[in-house]
């Protein structure tokens, strides 16, 4: 979510300037979550400044990939268990990044609108809840070095 605010805002400064009203065109962000977004921003202005004046950047970098471009162009992606091969080393943060570099969106639950499951195989060989949802929804489950493949000119 904080990847969504930071890529929809551009800059803290508008983070900081953003009401309840403009928090929830953040895609994710509903009437109920707004409010406390914009509270705990508030409540963290002495931090943030003290980065500022420190000199911290505060300015979301822009992706050379945009919407609609890379092999996940129009795809929303999903990530669940750890990762293994080519991915291995990174964690949910940088798995979501890599998906956004690749063109797609990152979800955080299998819904009707998920186009791939990114999944490990799981402790014990049963399949994960999402994957269980995936099967249901049709949704293409990859394993994590499927999905290495699909966007390794992505990977940093």
């Amino acid at each position: 979510m904080s990847r969504r605010i930071a890529a929809y805002f551009g800059t803290m400064d508008a983070i900081r300037q953003a009401d309840a009203a403009l928090m929830q065109e953040v895609e994710g962000i509903g009437g109920e979550k707004a409010p406390v977004i914009v509270e705990q921003v508030a409540a963290l202005v002495p931090v943030i400044d003290k980065l500022a004046a420190a000199g911290v950047n505060m300015t979301e970098p822009r992706e050379p990939v945009t919407a609609g471009e890379g092999p996940l162009a129009d795809a929303t992606v999903v990530v669940t268990g750890k990762m293994s091969g080519p991915l291995a080393s990174l964690g949910r943060s940088e798995m979501n990044a890599l998906i956004e570099r690749a063109g797609g969106k990152a979800g955080s639950s299998v819904n009707s609108r998920t186009t791939y499951l990114v999944s490990a195989p799981s402790a014990g060989g049963k399949p994960s809840s999402k994957a269980l949802k995936a099967a249901e929804l049709g949704v293409t489950v990859l394993t994590p070095e499927a999905f290495a493949d699909l966007v390794a000119d992505h990977l940093a």
